[in-house]
């Protein structure tokens, strides 16, 4: 199994006022220059549909990558070609001739390759509509983890997306063959695929290209038609991520969440912004994302058929964690992933406590979540989940049927030190609660992101 592993060094702090942004940073009005999706799910008739928005002037190429939900291997990834103010829309669906996902698409925005495409073990298939539209499906694929003790594409049914733009295109040729003419179709799809087999981008995927602008933003909802019950979230958005362009080949490793600027900008409890260079781009993108807990509502109440379920992402663990032994591990994780058993490799400890809405505790519960993206059912066993997911689920015993809970990333060693003795405790990640509740045949759903914490020193 191919490792990837990032460097420990840490180096000198910069601090910087709150209106300047030096580094990669999570941008609160949720456009950047890269996208990062909790969840997706096509497991037990589900579907998660995605839209991403250039809302720029320019021609965007942007890397698209699905990563599936054990240890965030590539399931599939693509090229994309945005025009200005363009919308790219999506669906991943069950693969209806495997047992992995695939995703669905009638969007005419230019692709690399074309999605669709027959051949290999997971041929695709793109049919001509009667209004001259082209309905394409491109299934996942499990190449990436082939080594693993779990080798099977069920993998792929369930994890998250990373959206990263790669740059702008400045080329005016090939910035005119992305952009839509009146029809809506994009001018000349085939000149970019020309590009790339024997053109400029096959010697230099970099010529033609400048720096990412940032400025996109996506929307996604989970659906389960059998359950009528629909969970709308949007993607965590990291501006400043990259200074230069990353145009590179589909199938390649990069540019992924590890490819950004090594400088992070942080936030710390009193609102202020500061400046950490650290080791790596992947340091630096789990240092925004840390937090020392998640907590949010829970609705479990009986009477309106209840049910709650947490999704907990982390979208930067491979990175720390895809090594050799434990003690490669980067901090903030402390367990690596061998890929030897199903759900037994790089578990972290938390800690979860329980209230009511009168205030009452439950007792602790101690556990360990194993998976890059994890679903977590809050009910008695047997409740079932409110997204209708089995691939990486978890029942905790809740014993109320309100309130709210808190997952706790307080291991001492579950912590990173930025620079100059400044230091941060927990783990980086994003996730949101969904809520269902059943009104006879009718199901109604809703999201709600987890809220974070910071609990540092030094700073």
């Amino acid at each position: 199994m191919k490792k990837s592993t990032i460097s420990l060094a840490v180096a000198a702090t910069v601090a910087t006022s709150a209106a300047v942004h030096a580094g990669q940073y999570v941008n609160p009005g949720k456009t950047g220059q890269a996208l990062l999706f909790p969840f997706y799910n096509a497991d037990n008739g589900n579907s998660t549909g995605i839209h991403l928005t250039n809302t720029t002037d320019s021609v965007k190429a942007v890397k698209v990558r699905f990563l599936e939900y054990k240890n965030s291997d590539a399931v599939l990834d693509f090229n994309l070609y945005m025009a200005p103010k363009d919308i790219f829309a999506f669906a991943v669906i069950p693969d209806a001739n495997g047992d992995g996902a695939a995703i669905i698409t009638g969007d005419a925005s230019c692709t690399i390759p074309v999605l669709g495409e027959g051949g290999g073990d997971f041929p695709g298939t793109a049919t001509e509509n009667a209004d001259g539209s082209t309905t394409r499906i491109q299934p996942f694929v499990n190449r990436g983890y082939t080594e693993d003790a779990d080798s099977s594409i069920k993998r792929s049914l369930t994890g998250h997306v990373e959206v990263i733009e790669m740059g702008v295109v400045s080329d005016e040729t090939y910035a005119a063959a992305a952009t839509h003419d009146a029809t809506g179709v994009p001018a000349d799809c085939a000149a970019l695929n020309t590009a790339w087999t024997s053109g400029p981008w096959s010697e230099n995927p970099s010529a033609g290209m400048s720096a990412p602008t940032g400025g996109l933003s996506g929307v996604a909802y989970h659906i389960n038609v059998e359950s009528a019950a629909s969970f709308g979230f949007e993607a965590t958005a990291i501006d400043g991520f990259s200074l230069s362009a990353q145009h590179t080949l589909p199938g390649t490793e990069s540019p992924s969440i590890s490819s950004g600027t090594s400088v992070a900008t942080v936030q710390t409890a009193d609102g202020t912004w500061i400046d950490y260079t650290l080791g790596s781009g992947a340091e630096a993108a789990s240092a925004l994302l840390q937090t020392a807990s998640l907590s949010n509502d829970v609705l479990a109440l009986p009477v309106v058929g209840g049910m709650t379920d947490w999704v907990v992402t982390f979208p930067t663990k491979r990175a720390h964690v895809d090594v050799a032994t434990e003690a490669d591990v980067v901090p903030p994780f402390t367990d690596n992933w061998d890929g030897s058993a199903e759900e037994s490799s790089a578990c972290e400890p938390v800690s979860i406590g329980r209230w009511d809405r009168e205030t009452s505790a439950a007792a602790a519960v101690e556990t360990s979540i194993c998976n890059g993206t994890s679903v977590i059912a809050m009910g008695a066993a047997g409740a079932g989940s409110a997204l209708s997911a089995s691939a990486g689920l978890t029942v905790l015993n809740y014993p109320y049927s309100e309130g709210w809970a808190k997952i706790s990333f307080d291991n001492a060693s579950q912590s990173m030190t930025l620079g100059s003795g400044a230091t941060r405790q927990g783990l980086p990640a994003i996730g949101f609660a969904a809520y269902k509740v059943v009104n006879g045949a009718m199901s109604y759903g809703s999201a709600a992101v987890h809220k974070t914490s910071i609990t540092s020193s030094g700073i």
